[in-house]
């Protein structure tokens, strides 16, 4: 066989082995791009669905956030602050009066009111467009704290003791404020004031619990 005819043979088997080898890379290359987009999917799709798995993840820890919630409310009662005026006739064989007297006392009474927050007095449920909470109507918390700002004695003679005669008075005062606290209880302005504080618990509590990345709508409700 000629020389030139075997150097022709060769050169074409030569370029049929590098076409061969050419078009493995160009496969390989392809190969290696579409992996590489199919594990970047992969990797968006679990992220996604970890993070749309947070949009609903408070649901799963409403009870978890209903104890903290009810902790924090039954360590922070609402302060409520009013003023009364009170008018009394004294006696006048008790403060060995001369003449009719009448005593006009100023005073303040700082509310303590707090909300059940026990299973049956804070219900937390899931609904269908966030979360509600069922609450008991608040109710006084502890003893209210009383403080006299202002007396007026309306009498003919001064007297006798006006230290003992005031002191008398006020020792109504603690009676009166507790029939007081249950008619603030009943005002619609401080049972909107505990719905907001509640709901304000509950939240916080919710958005401190593991995965929460959304914090769904809260209606609060009264019995």
């Amino acid at each position: 066989m000629e020389p030139i005819t075997i150097f022709v043979m060769a050169a074409g088997v030569l370029s049929t082995l590098m076409v061969y080898v050419a078009m493995k890379v160009s496969h390989f290359g392809e190969n290696k791009v579409l992996s590489d987009e199919l594990l970047k999917v992969k990797t968006d799709a679990e992220n996604s669905k970890k993070k749309l798995a947070g949009y609903t993840q408070y649901a799963e820890h409403l009870d978890a956030a209903r104890q903290t919630a009810a902790d924090r409310l039954k360590a922070s009662p609402v302060r409520v602050l009013r003023e009364y005026s009170h008018v009394a006739a004294l006696s006048k064989s008790k403060h060995n009066l001369k003449s009719e007297a009448t005593v006009i006392v100023k005073y303040a009474v700082e509310f303590s009111v707090g909300l059940d927050t026990g299973p049956n007095g804070l219900v937390v449920a899931p609904a269908s467009n966030g979360v509600t909470v069922t609450l008991k109507p608040p109710s006084p918390v502890g003893d209210p704290k009383i403080t006299t700002m202002s007396h007026q004695v309306i009498s003919a003679n001064e007297l006798p003791d006006r230290q003992m005669a005031l002191a008398d008075i006020q020792s109504q005062f603690l009676l009166l404020a507790y029939g007081h606290g249950k008619s603030v209880c009943n005002e619609e302005a401080v049972r909107a004031l505990c719905s907001l504080k509640a709901e304000a618990a509950l939240r916080d509590a919710l958005g401190q619990q593991p995965g929460v990345r959304h914090l769904p709508a809260i209606f609060c409700s009264y019995k």
